[in-house]
């Protein structure tokens, strides 16, 4: 399934990871790992935004406490779909109960 995950690093934990090598080569690892399919950073925060496909709730939990360990901040974990989905899932709803 896939999410759009959103990270905010902590003031002390980031200002740390900016006196050391910054945040390339943990984010390399992540990319290496997950391989999401779009990423951004915020040029109003420490922030990073990016839509990875996980397979399992274990692999959610493996990018959670990755983020959370090198950030110091909770990401949130937020299901996306593609938008022609949304219709085939209205069909299957009328299926079980009418709109009102």
């Amino acid at each position: 399934m896939l999410y759009m995950v959103d990270i905010r690093a902590g003031m002390e934990r980031a200002n740390e990871v900016d006196r050391g090598e910054g945040p390339g080569p943990v984010f390399e690892k992540i990319v290496k790992r997950f391989h999401p399919q779009a990423a951004w950073g915020t040029p109003d925060a420490r922030r990073t935004i990016m839509v990875v496909e996980l397979k399992s709730p274990a692999d959610m939990a493996e990018l959670m406490y990755a983020l959370t360990w090198f950030t110091g901040g909770q990401p949130t974990f937020t299901p996306v779909m593609p938008l022609e989905m949304f219709g085939e899932a209205l069909a299957a709803a009328k299926h079980i109960v009418t709109p009102p």
